[in-house]
């Protein structure tokens, strides 16, 4: 008999590690897919928000260029004024950006 309640204990506990961990799994890997949504202003191109971007993180302009190309869709690298953009920069101002997620 304790051999069952034994084998029984170890079935529910294995179980609930595993949904912890996959609780945790799930958690970081939508922490790693958060960016920013910005409004494009005049003035602004891919290169300059590049720059922006590079002064605060280490991303090769060229790979941010090319990830906003292809995340937001883009025809080509010209930015209009009021286009909204996801940019692989994590949200550290709350009031600032809006949280976007790139799936």
């Amino acid at each position: 008999m304790r051999l069952k309640e034994s084998i029984i204990f170890i079935g529910v506990f294995s179980f609930i590690v595993g949904i912890f961990l996959s609780l945790i799994a799930v958690t970081s890997h939508n922490d790693s897919n958060q960016y920013v949504k910005i409004e494009v202003q005049s003035g602004d191109t891919l290169w300059g928000l590049a720059d922006q971007v590079n002064d605060s993180k280490s991303i090769d302009k060229n790979a941010f260029i090319d990830w906003v190309t292809e995340h937001n869709d883009l025809a080509s690298t010209e930015i209009q004024p009021g286009d909204i953009l996801v940019i692989p920069v994590k949200k550290e101002h709350p009031v600032v950006y809006q949280l976007a997620t790139v799936q």
